[in-house]
């Protein structure tokens, strides 16, 4: 059973972290960026991390890809994906 998508939005000064848990879906990305979008102006470095979070539906990580890079060039700042675990590279 797929635990539904969750997220937790932390943010400080000028950047901020989405933290992303249960199984991760294009709706979920999207609700989850669209408050993003609602962070004040000053702030210009987003985070996302998605290490909590298992399974996915088809193409949720391309969701977060292009949200997160509209979410950058549209402010200017930068971004960084803590991509899930299954999908992280293994240590040698």
């Amino acid at each position: 059973m797929e635990r539904p998508l969750h997220y937790f939005l932390e943010a400080h000064h000028e950047a901020a972290t989405l933290y992303v848990t249960g199984s991760l879906s294009i709706a979920g990305v999207i609700a989850a960026m669209h408050r993003c979008d609602e962070l004040p102006p000053r702030i210009r470095a987003l985070r996302v991390d998605l290490r909590a979070t298992q399974g996915m539906e088809p193409g949720a990580l391309d969701a977060v890809a292009f949200t997160t890079r509209r979410w950058r060039d549209l402010r200017e700042g930068s971004t960084r994906i803590d991509p899930p675990r299954e999908h992280s590279p293994r240590a040698a």
